[in-house]
């Protein structure tokens, strides 16, 4: 009787163990994958800030301004992205996240991945022209 209560008592355990290790990993996925798309907001925030301030600097400084930067073509080689200018607005998006700024009034086309160009000239700021 006494092995048989042992026994019992030990699955038991056992089985209120296995249970509380399946709950400790759901939970662990769930707050990883938080952080992951915490992160990825993040990266996005801090490249349109970064650009917001290219274009508010060429807005700031005299005509003749020129200068040319470049952007990864992911960020931090795994946040894949693209930018809209439109309105007066550049926005950000990725697969998990999207931002916006406000911007002064460009002309040209949009930032791209890789090489891009900022300008100033008769008052007007270009962007890759």
């Amino acid at each position: 009787m006494k092995k048989s209560q042992s026994s019992m008592e030990f699955f038991s355990l056992v089985g209120l163990a296995f249970l509380m290790v399946i709950l400790f990993v759901v939970i662990s996925v769930n707050e990883v994958k938080e952080f992951r798309d915490k992160k990825e907001f993040l990266l996005i925030k801090d490249l349109a800030l970064k650009l917001q301030k290219e274009v508010s600097i060429a807005a700031s400084v005299e005509d003749g301004y020129e200068r040319s930067f470049d952007l990864e073509e992911e960020l931090e080689n795994i946040v894949d992205y693209f930018m809209v200018i439109g309105n007066e607005t550049l926005t950000i998006n990725s697969s998990r996240a999207v931002f916006s700024v406000a911007i002064p009034e460009t002309l040209g086309k949009n930032f791209t991945k890789g090489t891009n160009k900022i300008e100033k000239e008769n008052g007007e700021i270009y962007i890759n022209r």
